[in-house]
């Protein structure tokens, strides 16, 4: 199996985990026929030659530069048209910002253009280790470039064979994509406030109202599972995933866009919920593998995240939460949801819950959730229109790549 690994990234720099992957899967014996870097903004220079020293077998693509691989595509018959959507960003020019799916599918392409077998997806902030709750009684893997505190301490975080943990699964001829979750801090930090339960409906983040109520200080901590229980699943999870690529025979590519909240462009988050959706309803076999690695969530783990009086914390929070407002019209039409329904349900729980939201974070940009949930369903037409032109031209791609 060849076997490629992909990573997103504005910038390439010493600050991204992916040596530690690439480290690992040496360590193991797993051998990496391709890395993978779609990157936007820039680079540094003596970091890249490091990385190349290390792993010769690097393709680095920058988002709308990606040249080589426009006219590898041309060779193959691939008509601009039908790539440009999956790979060039408009945005990118004229905000400084693009889709999370450009990034994404520029990797896929590419890693379909080098016939690779498998594709692994991981972040530039996790790492290959579980973080568990005892106290830890030896020293990180030399390898790993996650600086050792004497906070971390009280914390096992244990080394693990990454690839081999997808591998076993995905070894399976009837298991497509394995992924799972990350053990550390939830994006969502903990907060307690009148109407926090509401301001989370709104954002369609029911699923996270118990934990983010009831948890506190290291409480809000997810811890690896001592014994895996792997599982069926449709939720893919972009930063610890592996795909075949056969499976895109009948997966459709990444998906996400823009929209503009007040006078500024955001992104829609969820551009892998669209994979699970279709993963599930062409009866693809997909495997939480229970492996929680760790995610280094607001850079400076232990300490307990203060949204109320961190800033970038409070910024991480708030884009996301423009992020699942943008994404949710979209995500509620694909999955066969009265989106209309669900879109004024929320724009309701919003209009009450944001004056609420602002006031305990003391950012009065919190006040803009309403106004924004209207301006996604705005943009839900011109939504519908990118997505088919991204289908058709992935459609066209596919059946020459693969």
């Amino acid at each position: 199996m060849k076997v490629a690994l992909g990573l997103i990234t504005k910038y390439i720099n010493a600050d991204i985990s992916i040596l530690d992957f690439v480290k690992n899967a040496n360590k193991f014996g797993h051998e990496i026929d391709a890395l993978i870097i779609c990157y936007s903004h820039g680079y540094d220079r003596p970091f890249v030659e490091k990385l190349e020293r290390e792993f010769p077998k690097t393709y680095l693509i920058k988002v709308n530069h990606s040249y080589d691989m426009e006219r590898d595509l041309r060779k193959r018959g691939i008509r601009a048209k039908d790539f440009m959507p999956l790979i060039y960003a408009e945005t990118l020019e004229n905000y400084g910002l693009l889709p999370y799916s450009t990034y994404r599918n520029t990797v896929l392409i590419k890693a379909m253009l080098l016939e690779m077998d498998a594709l692994f997806f991981v972040d530039t902030d996790v790492y290959p280790l579980l973080l568990k709750p005892s106290h830890r009684k030896s020293n990180l893997p030399d390898y790993i470039s996650l600086k050792d505190t004497k906070e971390l301490e009280d914390y096992e975080l244990e080394e693990i064979d990454f690839f081999e943990r997808h591998f076993k699964y995905l070894s399976q001829n009837d298991v497509m994509v394995t992924t799972s979750d990350y053990s550390g801090y939830y994006i969502i930090p903990p907060m307690e406030y009148s109407y926090l339960e509401e301001y989370l409906g709104g954002l369609q983040k029911e699923s996270a109202i118990d934990f983010v109520k009831s948890c506190s200080g290291t409480g809000c901590i997810n811890f690896a599972s001592e014994e895996e229980k792997p599982y069926s699943t449709d939720k893919f999870l972009g930063g610890n995933m592996a795909i075949k690529l056969k499976a895109f025979k009948e997966l459709p590519p990444f998906f996400s866009t823009t929209y503009m909240a007040g006078d500024e462009l955001v992104l829609t988050r969820g551009e892998d919920t669209l994979m699970g959706t279709f993963a599930k309803n062409n009866q693809l076999k997909a495997v939480d593998i229970d492996t929680l690695i760790f995610h280094n969530t607001y850079s400076d783990f232990p300490k307990v995240p203060d949204i109320v009086n961190s800033v970038a914390i409070k910024d991480r929070f708030y884009y996301a939460s423009l992020g699942w407002i943008g994404r949710n019209p979209f995500m509620n039409y694909i999955n066969g949801n009265d989106y209309k329904a669900l879109y004024e349900k929320q724009k309701e729980l919003l209009v009450k819950s944001s004056v609420h939201t602002a006031r305990y974070l003391k950012d009065r940009r919190f006040l803009i959730m309403p106004t924004a949930i209207d301006s996604a369903m705005k943009s839900f037409n011109r939504v519908i229109d990118e997505y088919e032109l991204s289908m058709e031209g992935f459609d066209h791609i596919k059946m020459k790549l693969i």
